[in-house]
């Protein structure tokens, strides 16, 4: 079975290993992004399963990233992942369009729960099981 790619975007060198990582090790292929306008220009070459986003970044942010995403592949799933929670901001990227919005610090298992639970529906859909 092919395993579901999940580009990483993240401007902490330090914790986009760690996702990466993370990802590796539960058997799931991954490309890594170190902003929202690098990874936009990955998602214009390569197809990938889901998005996982840090919200807070230089340049375009998380938000800004979620709606470039929702039009130009809008059935891509996109986790926000953030240190900064505020309600109305989670609210905001569920309306927009993010699959969910994840708090850290958190357990790898968390983020492998919402993986599992979009990315491999989306390989399915794209053909790849």
């Amino acid at each position: 079975m092919t395993q579901a790619c999940v580009l990483v975007v993240e401007d902490d060198a330090e914790l986009r290993e760690a996702l990466c990582d993370t990802l590796e090790l539960a058997g799931y292929r991954f490309k890594a992004a170190d902003s929202g306008e690098a990874a936009l220009a990955l998602l214009h070459k390569e197809a990938v399963d889901m998005v996982v986003s840090d919200v807070n970044m230089g340049g375009m942010d998380g938000h800004a990233l979620l709606d470039k995403i929702k039009q130009l592949k809008p059935a891509l799933p996109v986790l926000l992942i953030t240190a900064y929670g505020a309600v109305d901001r989670a609210v905001d990227a569920i309306r927009n369009g993010a699959v969910d919005y994840l708090l850290k610090p958190f357990e790898p298992d968390q983020l492998l729960d919402i993986v599992e639970r979009h990315a491999a529906s989306r390989l399915a859909l794209r053909g790849g099981s």
